[in-house]
């Protein structure tokens, strides 16, 4: 059944992939269900012939197992089959320091839970001290809860039932103009809901506990097969099922009779629509990838475990959810932790993925935070998120609100938590220092307050050294790269982060391998272009999507294939020594339809702070292309045609660019967006954007463009840069260091000759990067 065979995973979502090395025992397994079957066997064995079975299961209905049993260490093969076919027979090890992870059936974890409420975060029997603990250890914290409580006291408890929303095909503004409010209003209530919940569990106070119960009541008068039905409005629906189980949860006992009918009905058919929508409909992490879906698993989840008792179908939900969410999840990312629909949504997806994860382990002590996604997932913030960051990019609404940096800052904080690491205190800290200067728009305020942190106790104790050693990490995964140079002082740090995703250019991630950011004592200098206004506006589909809008290479004008799961990138070749870091973004994929190879090279050398970037290009059989350099940012470009440099300033920050062509080019400068972004959102940080493209003439079937990218900043010195043609090579003197490019296929300077794409000369030491990746060859 090779034709399932797929790099991406979620066109072939089999797990494990071949000759893997899982990092989580027992794996999960997984594979593309084929029409018409209505079981499936799943053989494990410890030989390529399948006869030494560790494992045989027939008669599965799901194309989804998750064992309760570790397995020893060792070579593993197996196969999944049909009645009438079999797959081929694929590899995998377990190694010995596999982390190992047991999750017993979700029967269990039902009787792990209390018989009674509360169930989630925290047990009947530890009621009593935790609202002692107000007056002690939680003190500051429980004023934080208090405050926050009494002002939703002061705010109605009653929600009306959202309207029917207009054709976003028809009127797109319309649409938002009704699916927005909706979507922020019944939001905020149940968020409220929880709140008030939550400050009655802490104090017994009733008087919170029973405006948490009105609202709850309120929208459990919503029809879930009306306006906030899943196929008509999501978030309407995702709004009741959120916050609303934790809310109902800890306030079970000051329902009357009649109001707890009346909730248990309402989620009663809210968790069986959403079961149908994600299964019925296809396969969560099996057959379906959908966004949203990433959310409804949690919320089904617990909306399960608070209602068992009143929904004979939650132990069925439960038992699909188990290896879905024990197991499956992320689909997303990888055990590296990078997300690749971005920061922004990886914040809201991760975050909503800590309510099970720690409901789990509070209730039943089964720890998935013992994955190593989660601790990845937190050094992937720190590095692709500086908090001191003027905008973030790389994905859709990267506004920086102070909602967004407190809610990284509590993200991080509980995985830190959680892991036990204390690696990440002091970015925590910062982003929260950070915060103190934002505002948030009022459309978009909601409580802040976290449940979680505050029935955990979250804290850390720093660790002596939480960044490390080196300037460059990688997340190959998700295809993110970051290289920081002082990640704890914003004044002196020179950022670069980029991004060439296996994911591709789906849901919130864009056409933009190979991109960049670059950040310089403080200031973001180079930034993808576009804001976020609504998912598929026509700024959105035309803009944001588009690889013109990001700093990438284009063809003739021609974008990476959008919107694609086959328009993918990768991070390959990370190389890092005592004088420079290395990678290499491979975008081949990406520009398939007219290029086989459109590769960036990226260095950056240590001792002058600045990049090298050498573009790669070659087209497919009979297409030939321009090669268009594009960059954009929040302040204009000073060019020098002749030069062939370009410069930019944002307050004391700056970087200078020295592209090395010695042949017919040109700058094209320009402003503004084709379509512009509507102001439907808040929008007071949507500032004017500036672009320029570089643009070596011509239409060529192969080419490689050298460009230096040099930062400036208080404490922060350009080096001289000049450029030169010299045998055919293209020429850059960086200080008293050298990067050459090669033009034709040779590299040739002074007594050098070779095929290498490009040499660096770094205090004597020659460098050549070539298919491989670079290495030092010897001085000069």
């Amino acid at each position: 059944m090779r034709e399932h065979r797929h790099p991406h995973p979620h066109i072939d979502p089999r797990q494990p992939r071949h000759n893997t090395q899982p990092r989580t025992n027992p794996p999960v397994f997984a594979w593309k269900p084929v029409e018409g079957a209505l079981t499936y066997r799943l053989t494990i064995a410890r030989d390529p012939e399948l006869r030494d079975v560790w494992l045989e299961l027939d008669g599965l209905r799901e194309p989804l197992y998750l064992s309760e049993s570790a397995l020893p260490a060792g070579r593993y093969y197996w196969q999944w089959a049909t009645r009438d076919a079999a797959s081929e027979v694929f590899i995998f090890e377990i190694a010995a320091d596999a982390v190992e992870l047991e999750v017993p059936p979700a029967n269990a974890w039902l009787t792990s839970f209390p018989d009674g409420h509360p169930r989630l975060y925290v047990r009947p029997e530890e009621v009593a001290s935790l609202r002692e603990s107000r007056h002690g250890e939680r003190a500051s914290a429980w004023r934080e809860l208090e405050a926050a409580a009494a002002e939703l006291l002061t705010l109605p408890h009653e929600i009306e039932e959202p309207p029917y929303l207009p054709d976003r095909r028809l009127d797109y503004r319309a649409f938002f103009d009704t699916w927005a409010p909706t979507m922020w209003e019944s939001r905020r209530f149940v968020k409220g809901a929880e709140v008030l919940g939550l400050a009655y569990l802490a104090s017994g106070e009733e008087k919170y506990g029973r405006a948490a119960c009105e609202r709850m009541v309120s929208i459990s008068r919503w029809d879930p097969e009306g306006s906030s039905h899943i196929g008509h409005n999501d978030e309407a629906h995702m709004s009741v099922i959120w916050h609303g189980a934790k809310a109902c949860d800890w306030v079970w006992d000051l329902f009357t009779d009649d109001e707890r009918e009346l909730v248990i009905d309402q989620f009663r058919r809210r968790g069986e629509i959403t079961y149908e929508h994600m299964h019925g409909h296809g396969s969560y992490g099996v057959t379906r990838f959908d966004s949203h879906s990433g959310r409804e698993i949690v919320f089904l989840a617990l909306l399960a475990i608070v209602f068992h008792e009143h929904i004979p179908q939650a132990r069925e939900w439960l038992d699909w959810l188990r290896p879905v969410l024990c197991g499956i999840w992320p689909v997303w990312a990888g055990d590296d932790g990078a997300w690749a629909e971005g920061p922004s949504y990886g914040l809201a997806y991760v975050t909503i993925m800590t309510m099970f994860a720690t409901a789990l382990k509070s209730g039943t002590g089964v720890d998935l935070y013992r994955r190593p996604f989660w601790e990845g997932h937190a050094r992937w913030r720190q590095h692709c998120w500086p908090s001191y960051a003027e905008w973030i990019g790389f994905g859709d609404h990267t506004e920086k609100w102070r909602s967004n940096w407190l809610s990284n800052a509590r993200l991080v904080e509980l995985i830190d938590h959680q892991t036990g690491g204390g690696s990440f205190t002091h970015y925590v800290d910062s982003l929260r220092d950070e915060a103190q200067h934002l505002a948030t728009p009022e459309t978009r305020g909601a409580p802040v307050v976290s449940a979680q942190s505050y029935l955990n106790g979250v804290s850390s104790e720093p660790c002596s050294d939480p960044v490390g050693d080196g300037v460059l990490e990688v997340f190959p995964a998700a295809g993110w790269a970051a290289i920081r140079t002082d990640p704890e002082d914003p004044t002196n740090d020179v950022a670069m982060i980029f991004r060439s995703s296996p994911f591709g250019a789906i849901s919130h991630s864009h056409a933009n391998n190979n991109d960049f950011i670059i950040h310089v004592g403080g200031k973001v200098l180079a930034m993808p272009s576009g804001y976020y206004d609504g998912y598929g506006s026509d700024h959105h589909t035309h803009w944001n999507w588009h690889t013109k809008s990001h700093n990438c290479l284009t063809l003739s004008d021609a974008p990476q294939i959008m919107r694609s799961h086959d328009s993918s990138g990768a991070i390959d070749n990370a190389y890092e020594d005592g004088h420079l870091a290395y990678f290499r973004g491979t975008a081949d994929a990406g520009y398939a339809d007219r290029a086989e190879r459109c590769r960036r090279h990226v260095a950056f050398l240590k001792q002058h702070r600045c990049f090298v970037m050498v573009d790669e290009f070659v087209a497919r059989p009979g297409i030939v292309s321009g090669l268009q350099w594009n960059i954009h940012s929040w302040s204009a470009f000073d060019v020098d045609g002749d030069a062939r440099t370009f410069r930019l300033q944002r307050d004391d920050s700056a970087l200078e660019g020295q592209f090395m062509v010695h042949q017919n080019s040109f700058f094209s400068l320009t402003e503004g967006w084709d379509p512009p972004p509507s102001r439907s959102k808040p929008s007071e940080q949507w500032h004017q954007q500036y672009h320029l493209r570089f643009t070596v003439s011509g239409l060529v079937t192969r080419g490689n463009l050298g460009a230096v990218l040099a930062p400036s900043a208080p404490g922060i010195d350009t080096p001289s840069i000049t450029a030169e043609l010299v045998q055919g090579t293209e020429v850059a003197h960086i200080g008293d260091d050298l990067a050459l490019v090669s033009r034709d296929g040779r590299l040739r300077y002074g007594g050098v000759d070779t095929e290498a794409l490009a040499m660096l000369v770094l205090q004597g030491e020659v460098y050549e990067i070539t298919d491989t990746g670079i290495a030092a060859t010897g001085r000069l």
